[in-house]
């Protein structure tokens, strides 16, 4: 048996009165005993899924586009084939067979994986305009496949072109169950569709997981075109009509407990009902709000502080429940650990996949070596081993505040499962400075070395010794060195290595500075770090090696290095209304703003700055420090206007300019190296105007990649941080709303977590299949507006589940 999994079950049974669950909701109480504490997958519970409520919509119209009978119109490239099969059928006596290997001797298209099975169906430039969905019936016949779907895609060539230049409008994976007809539906409210060429569906290819068989089949029935009552809005910030917008997780007693309706009043008031009980246990006011973002009736329940389960009642409409507990994060806790653990890679998921990835492998120093561990980034099997490292940092950070509650059972958990990724992260030290870091796949992988799916460029294991990583890695093995007290040599182990790596990164980054970081991302999210992030870090970290060690050197080190990023923050305020100051600039030139796309560590800032604080009270410098903190602070404060009633950290202020320093601009933007000025500009212009050279953005500037979890839950962190710091409730509350933002409190009223809450909607899954506890990459904007944008379509970047979202998620519900 597994040594981590060996401590949990010991620890059970030498101490079963030390295991008493404290789940707020009962029924993942018993799901966390069924699965072992979570060594097997929680169970997929789809009753409060979006998908769910979305089929008992009433069809005010409904005509079959294609009932299959036969394929006249229908056209098939690439692997695989189409046929038509009378074996099962939902319509009439056919239906569409598309089959596809599950493997192929080349790789086929520009993606991952091996290719594709196209089944394409001519519309001929039809106006579908008074629909707003569509329908289909799938069975697929998948051969031991353990994660299935099959992607569904619109094209429109009309005013508006679909799909977009970047791939992302239009394209929609349909998670199935395999052996069964699946009905599924997609509501496309807002996709151009005045002049419709093409439906198609495909079958991706990515390689045989070890109980999968030789072909992938679907059979599809009844593909009809309707009109639906009541159709989701999927852009602004105004909620479809008659909506109650909440946290479908719930709130803790203390919490500042707001909602907001476009439910008909009469009486202009709303009630909160036990939902055992259906008694009414508190009565309000509707208020009506004149915001930034619209005009809007809002409820606040913040003085009822009982702890229970409650729905909120207006008029003859209700919400779904939720809870007030003081732990209600904790059950997030305990299903994002279940994400994570089926992220698991080189390691039998139950349920999701065997010891996968034996075969990746990379070089050093003439010696060729295999490579998996840690977790796999997202719905690909990718890897950044520094993702795995934060991710893991996480972990202890969630793991601390369980074990400061006396919750046994999800401490022991949340560290048996931070264990394996640090065990995967002195996996990848070679010894001398150098680390395996990053690979690309999207594939199940043949097991053999050097065979197609691992020899290629792309799927290679990038080795290199740059000291941004170094520095990251060695706080990382400081905190779990400090953390770790059941095994001396571990702790011990990390210990050395934390001082070992620390050196090495110290080496390097005095012989070339900021140098090895100028050749841009290119696919690399570290490289992305901005100079005053980069110094950050290292005071951080040497922080925590001060902490770890009580060496002096680490101190000075933390308080000297720290004065760089001091330089980088505007402490003169723009010429806006409210004089904004505090955020930071990327480098002393100051010509671009820190801002993130969709990987984000704008925490780093008050992690170091709080961190010296605590540890070097009596520093000469520490008024300095607190008065950075403060400015911040400050500047939050201030921004968080601009979202009102919602809660979203906006993305920040933009300087007009900041294209123009094309080093810095393009470094944090995925899948786009040039010529963005003209979007650059529209992006501004559509945002807050604040002077004449800033603008502030509630989403970041982005083009390709898009989804911003991480990034407003990482600032949601450094509000936490700063909050506790100063003691400062309005900084805990800015904190906690984007936890709200992401469980429901959002326009369109749905969490972002499957499984948490309710009307969680499909994600982009991939590889590991539908899994309680998966976040994406998060909520994006329209082309170039900068409103929330949240359409049905289910595609990578910003609906595809991650890690790196995970990872901000348990490491900001610490906090609580």
């Amino acid at each position: 048996m597994n040594k981590l999994i060996t401590t949990a079950v010991v620890f059970l049974i030498l101490f079963p009165s030390s295991f008493v669950l404290a789940q707020v909701d009962q029924q993942l109480r018993e799901d966390i005993i069924s699965t072992g504490y979570v060594h097997r997958p929680l169970p997929l519970d789809y009753s409060k899924s979006y998908e769910s409520f979305g089929l008992t919509k009433k069809v005010l119209q409904s005509d079959m586009l294609c009932d299959m009978e036969n394929l006249i119109g229908w056209s098939h490239k690439g692997i695989g084939n189409m046929t038509i099969t009378d074996e099962r059928c939902i319509n009439g006596t056919h239906s569409m067979h598309l089959a596809a290997p599950t493997t192929y001797p080349q790789f086929l298209g520009w993606g991952l994986g091996f290719g594709t099975s196209l089944a394409s169906f001519d519309v001929g430039g039809v106006n579908w305009g008074k629909y707003n969905r569509i329908k289909v019936y799938v069975y697929p016949e998948c051969e031991g496949a353990r994660s299935i779907y099959l992607n569904l895609y619109v094209e429109n060539d009309g005013m508006v072109k679909v799909p977009d230049k970047y791939g992302r409008e239009g394209y929609h994976e349909i998670n199935l169950i395999n052996g069964q007809w699946n009905e599924c539906f997609v509501e496309m409210t807002e996709l151009p569709r005045d002049k419709v060429t093409k439906l198609s569906f495909a079958i991706e290819v990515f390689g045989k997981e070890r109980t999968m068989g030789d072909s992938l089949k679907f059979d599809i029935d009844a593909v009809a075109l309707e009109t639906v009552e009541n159709p989701e809005v999927v852009s602004g910030w105004q909620p479809a009509p008659n909506r109650i917008i909440f946290s479908t997780t719930g709130y803790r007693p203390d919490s500042r407990k707001t909602a907001i309706s476009t439910v008909h009043s009469n009486n202009g008031r709303f009630q909160l009902v036990d939902y055992q009980t259906s008694g009414v246990v508190y009565k309000g006011d509707i208020q009506k709000e004149k915001t930034k973002t619209g005009d809007f009736e809002t409820l606040d329940f913040s003085d009822f502080k009982h702890t229970g389960r409650y729905f909120i009642r207006i008029g003859n409409s209700e919400s779904q429940p939720f809870y007030i507990d003081p732990n209600v994060w904790e059950d997030s806790a305990w299903r994002v650990l279940n994400f994570v653990f089926c992220e698991r890679c080189g390691y039998p998921v139950p349920g999701k996949h065997g010891v996968c990835h034996t075969d990746l492998n990379g070089t050093h120093n003439g010696q060729l070596f295999a490579l998996n561990g840690g977790w796999h980034d997202a719905a690909d099997m990718s890897q950044q081993v520094l993702q795995s490292g934060e991710l893991a940092l996480a972990l202890i950070e969630m793991a601390q505040t369980a074990k400061e509650k006396n919750n046994t059972d999800l401490y022991l958990r949340l560290m048996e499962e931070a264990e394996w990724g640090i065990d995967f992260i002195l996996k990848t030290r070679l010894g001398d400075g150098y680390r395996a870091q990053t690979w690309g796949t999207n594939l199940w992988t043949d097991g053999f070395i050097n065979t197609k799916d691992d020899s290629t460029k792309r799927r290679r294991v990038r080795v290199h010794n740059r000291a941004f990583e170094n520095f990251l890695f060695s706080g990382i093995e400081a905190a779990a060195a400090m953390a770790i007290n059941d095994d001396p040599m571990l702790k011990q182990h990390l210990r050395k290595v934390a001082i070992e790596d620390y050196a090495f990164a110290k080496k390097r980054f005095d012989e070339l500075g900021f140098d090895e970081l100028s050749g841009g991302g290119g696919g690399d999210h570290a490289a992305m770090a901005s100079n005053s992030q980069y110094i950050a870090n290292i005071s951080y970290t040497a922080s925590q090696l001060y902490r770890l060690t009580g060496d002096k050197h680490y101190a000075n080190e933390a308080a000297n290095s720290i004065q760089y990023t001091l330089d980088c923050q505007r402490v003169i305020p723009i010429n806006d209304k409210d004089k904004l100051c505090g955020f930071f600039y990327r480098d002393l030139n100051k010509k671009s703003i820190v801002h993130y796309t969709h990987q984000s560590r704008d925490h780093v800032y008050m992690q170091a700055l709080t961190t010296l604080c605590e540890t070097q009270p009596d520093h000469p410098d520490y008024q300095k420090w607190k008065q950075s903190i403060e400015l911040y602070a400050n500047y939050l404060k201030t921004i968080m206007q601009y979202v009102a009633p919602y809660g979203m950290l906006p993305s920040g202020v933009y300087h007009i300019d900041e294209v123009k320093d094309s080093l810095n601009f393009y470094k944090v933007q995925v899948g786009i190296s040039k010529g963005a000025a003209k979007d650059y500009k529209e992006q501004l212009e559509n945002g807050v105007k604040l002077d004449e050279q800033h603008y502030l953005r509630a989403f970041p500037v982005w083009f390709s990649f898009k989804g911003n979890a991480a990034v407003h839950l990482s600032t949601g962190k450094a509000a936490a941080l700063c909050g506790r710091f100063l003691n400062d409730p309005e900084l805990m509350d800015i904190a906690e709303q984007q936890l709200f933002w992401i469980v429901g409190k959002n326009p369109f009223g749905q969490s972002l977590i499957w499984g948490e809450g309710s009307n969680y909607p499909q994600l982009y899954t991939a590889l590991p299949g539908e899994t309680v506890g998966a976040i994406p990459v998060g909520m994006q904007s329209k082309f170039n507006e900068d409103t929330p944008y949240w359409p049905q379509f289910n595609t990578a970047t910003y609906k595809e589940v991650w890690n790196s979202s995970a990872t901000k998620w348990l490491s900001l519900i610490a906090e609580f």
